[in-house]
């Protein structure tokens, strides 16, 4: 018998239909089951699907017939141009005005810090050219965007000046390299800056991208894509500095969502995890496990493509903290260990992935056991969670503070006391909302001691401050 021969598939991946899939955490057992459902709905009969047909769909081996497509549009809850499901010819019949995305984020721009550097800019980036107007400067919002550089004084990236230019089909494969430039100088202010400073810089930046990813049509390609990645993680760091430093959850949502929309683009399995699991932690500090988890679920299905050592270890720990915070202790710490297993696997982290260390996993690992009720243990781990942690993590050191107070309360108020004086002082010069979130936990565990009104009265102290961060 002779050996079976292969072939090339008949069409393209179709990596849009199995990006969705994956959004969703779903196998391809999964979309059988669920398209299965939808065609008894419609009384429609068996369908003898299987996985494998899935598979083939999303390999370009074959396309689905119609009425299939029918119920995956049904399924996903997408138009067939978002799954892939379209040829070029039937794209091309798209009317235009169909084809522009809806707008998502709402812009967070501050006209005075514009104002204060727009003549500045002016001279440093354009020298002093006419042709580039404010009017026009405002457009682009580059002046918003590099605002936080310059107020810095970080250098303005080499070819920035094409960010000024409206971005025609084709990119400019200068301004996507300005652009990414410019989000990599937003990631490492986001350690040394205060929220209410660089946000508005973040939030234009994001949108800067977001008009740029509009203007091509050629979204596949590999400036498109790269370009793509910069966008989702300028507006990942506007959900955080929204979401934890400012508590500002409505306003957080649009960028969540603007992160996720250009993950997609880009094809980055690791920053689609990314964006996911950090989505996690919205439903999950409210005590809402069920979206949690859906989140948590896509967020795992995206690392099983390339995800690194490190960006596996902490979605276990986003795992971990979900579980503690509905009251499942035993989940969690097991969770952790599967973090602390994580670290020895193969792979590489991408150089966005600055928010998460082996301390950052110790501190995880004491507030887990920390809600456990293991104090002692949570003692040591946050202990040295703080000892290894980096000199800027000014954040997650009032974080740490907080948790280990909490953990010193039951056998030792003194030291738990002195230990939230460190916290308060660092919350002080630093203002975040995820450490005072901290406090509740802190506040029952020192209740049966005199340091309570201390504990009080320092918060509010501390209130006004982070208010207005």
């Amino acid at each position: 018998m002779g050996t079976r021969r292969t072939s090339a598939p008949k069409h393209p991946p179709n990596t849009r239909l199995r990006w969705q899939r994956l959004q969703r955490g779903w196998s391809q057992e999964e979309v059988v089951e669920q398209i299965k459902r939808s065609m008894e709905q419609a009384d429609e009969g068996a369908s003898g699907l299987n996985a494998d047909t899935v598979r083939r769909w999303e390999t370009g081996d074959r396309k689905p017939d119609p009425r299939y497509q029918k119920h995956l549009v049904l399924v996903f809850g997408l138009p067939a141009s978002d799954l892939g499901l379209l040829s070029a010819e039937e794209m091309a019949l798209c009317p235009a005005d169909l084809t522009a995305p809806a707008p998502t984020a709402n812009m967070l721009v501050n006209e005075q810090l514009i104002d204060a550097v727009v003549k500045k800019v002016m001279m440093v980036l354009l020298g002093g050219n006419a042709e580039f107007s404010r009017p026009v400067f405002l457009k682009g919002l580059l002046g918003a965007s590099i605002a936080a550089l310059l107020s810095n004084d970080i250098a303005i990236p080499d070819g920035a000046e094409a960010l000024a230019r409206k971005q025609r089909t084709q990119l400019d494969p200068r301004a996507v390299e300005a652009f990414g430039a410019i989000t990599a100088s937003h990631r490492d202010l986001y350690w040394t800056s205060a929220a209410a400073e660089l946000l508005p810089s973040v939030t234009a930046h994001a949108h800067l991208g977001e008009s740029m990813i509009k203007s091509t049509s050629d979204a596949d390609s590999p400036h498109a894509r790269r370009l793509a990645s910069a966008v989702a993680e300028s507006a990942l760091l506007a959900s955080r500095l929204l979401f934890f430093d400012l508590a500002q959850v409505d306003a957080a949502e649009p960028f969540f969502q603007l992160a996720e929309d250009a993950s997609a683009s880009s094809q980055d399995h690791s920053l689609a995890a990314a964006v996911l699991a950090h989505r996690a932690f919205v439903p999950g500090f409210a005590g809402q496990e069920q979206p949690a988890r859906e989140y948590l679920a896509a967020a795992h299905a995206h690392g099983r493509y390339g995800a690194g050592p490190l960006l596996r270890s902490w979605l276990h720990c986003v795992d971990a903290e979900v579980s503690a915070r509905v009251g499942q202790s035993d989940t969690s710490l097991t969770r952790v260990r599967s973090a602390e297993d994580a670290l020895a696997s193969a792979g590489t982290d991408p150089a966005w992935l600055d928010f998460f260390d082996t301390s950052r996993l110790d501190g995880f690992a004491g507030n887990a056991l920390l809600l456990a009720g293991r104090t002692r243990e949570a003692a040591g781990r946050l202990q040295r969670a703080l000892d290894n942690l980096s000199e800027n993590a000014t954040k997650q050191r009032a974080v740490l503070l907080f948790d280990l107070a909490a953990a010193h309360a039951p056998t030792d108020p003194e030291r738990a006391v002195a230990t939230v004086r460190q916290a308060c002082d660092v919350v002080s010069r630093a203002p975040y909302s995820t450490a005072l979130q901290r406090v509740p936990e802190v506040r029952a565990a020192l209740s049966a001691t005199p340091y309570v009104r201390e504990l009080d009265e320092r918060v509010r102290a501390l209130a006004g401050p982070t208010a207005k961060a």
